[in-house]
C-alpha cells in the first residue's frame, strides 16, 4: 500500500533531483508524457518575521515559520493542489525548482507541461502560465538550489490509503493539529534516508502527505518543524 503511495513522489522526485546535480535525469520521458496542466492561486507575498496561518480557520494560532523550512527563499506565493477539484494550498519559494503532476481521468500519474523540468522554479513556471491553466496539481517534488532542502508532497484518495490506514501503518506517528484538520508526525524512508513525514487529513477521501528532506529539524527541532510544515497548508 506504501509502494502504491510514492509512485507520484518518485515519478517527479527524479527531475528534480537531477536540477541540483544528485542525479543525471531522464527528462526525454518525463516531456513524452501526456501532460495535465494545474491550477493554482498566484498570491505573492513577501517573506517577513511575521508567521503564517494554522489550515484551519477555528484552529488555534500554531504557525508556519517560512525561514525554518524554506532557508534561502527569496518570496512566496501559494499554489493550489487538488484531484478533481482544489482542495488546499500550499505556500511555496518562488526560487525552489518543482517538478508536479496530475491524475488523469484514467486515475494514473502524469507529468504536466511546464512542470516536467529539473530548472524550472516556482516563479518561472508561473511566469509560463504553468499553474493556471484549468487543472489540479496532485503531486509535486520541489527542491532548493542553494541547499539541501527537498519536499515532497501527494494527495492520496481513500481507496488508496484510508486516513484509519495511516494511524494503522504509523502506530508511533503524533496527533497534531485539531479535530476540523488533524494531522499525524510519522518518518518513512525519504530519497535521502530517514525523513519527517506528516499526512494531513483534507476530508473523508483526501489526505495530504508530506515529506521533508533537509537539516530544519536539527536546528529547531523536528516537533517544531512538523507544526510549521502543518502551517504552509490551508484546506479549501
Amino acid at each position: 500500500m506504501r509502494k502504491e503511495l510514492y509512485l507520484p513522489i518518485l515519478l517527479v522526485s527524479t527531475i528534480c533531483i537531477a536540477g541540483c546535480g544528485k542525479k543525471t535525469p531522464d527528462l526525454e520521458a518525463a516531456s513524452n508524457a501526456t501532460d495535465i496542466p494545474a491550477v493554482t492561486k498566484e498570491v505573492e507575498t513577501e517573506i517577513t518575521a511575521e508567521p503564517t496561518v494554522n489550515p484551519t480557520e477555528d484552529a488555534e494560532e500554531s504557525v508556519a515559520n517560512i525561514s525554518d523550512v524554506y532557508p534561502t527563499a527569496t518570496g512566496m506565493t501559494d499554489i493550489a493542489m487538488g484531484i478533481s477539484e482544489d482542495m488546499c494550498t500550499f505556500k511555496v519559494p518562488l526560487n525552489y525548482v518543482l517538478a508536479g503532476g496530475a491524475y488523469g481521468e484514467d486515475g494514473k500519474e502524469k507529468t504536466m507541461e511546464g512542470l516536467n523540468s529539473a530548472t524550472t522554479t516556482v516563479e518561472d513556471a508561473l511566469a509560463a502560465g504553468s499553474f493556471s491553466t484549468g487543472e489540479h496539481l496532485a503531486f509535486f517534488t520541489m527542491t532548493s538550489l542553494d541547499d539541501n532542502t527537498m519536499i515532497t508532497a501527494s494527495l492520496g484518495t481513500s481507496d488508496l490509503m484510508a486516513w484509519d490506514d495511516y494511524k494503522t501503518t504509523y502506530p508511533d506517528a503524533k496527533e497534531i493539529g485539531d479535530e476540523n484538520i488533524p494531522a499525524l508526525v510519522y518518518h518513512v524512508e525519504g530519497i535521502s534516508g530517514n525523513s519527517l513525514a506528516i499526512a494531513i487529513h483534507v476530508n473523508e477521501d483526501v489526505t495530504l502527505q508530506i515529506v521533508y528532506e533537509g537539516n530544519a529539524g536539527e536546528t529547531v527541532g523536528e516537533d517544531q518543524l512538523a507544526q510549521d510544515l502543518y502551517g504552509l497548508i490551508t484546506v479549501l
